[in-house]
């Protein structure tokens, strides 16, 4: 995962967070919480379409996107 673009271990890292939140918000009957995961997972889901589009601009010819560079080189 460390070796991908950071665009990736982004949208990973706030998928992992609304996890986590909608997690807490259940346990504590959290609407805040449970909210505040939506708009996370919103920002992950707009992550998503930069990468989508990154991938479509590639498969149709054109230039890549700036995703970049990964945290660990090998």
């Amino acid at each position: 995962m460390f070796r991908l673009p950071v665009a990736f271990t982004v949208v990973f890292v706030l998928v992992a967070l609304t996890v986590l939140l909608v997690l807490l918000g259940t346990e504590q009957a959290s609407t805040g919480l449970t909210k505040t995961a939506g708009y996370v997972l919103l920002a992950a889901a707009a992550g998503g379409v930069y990468l989508f589009f990154n991938s479509l601009s590639l498969a149709t010819g054109g230039k890549a996107l700036p995703l970049g560079r990964p945290i660990l080189r090998g």
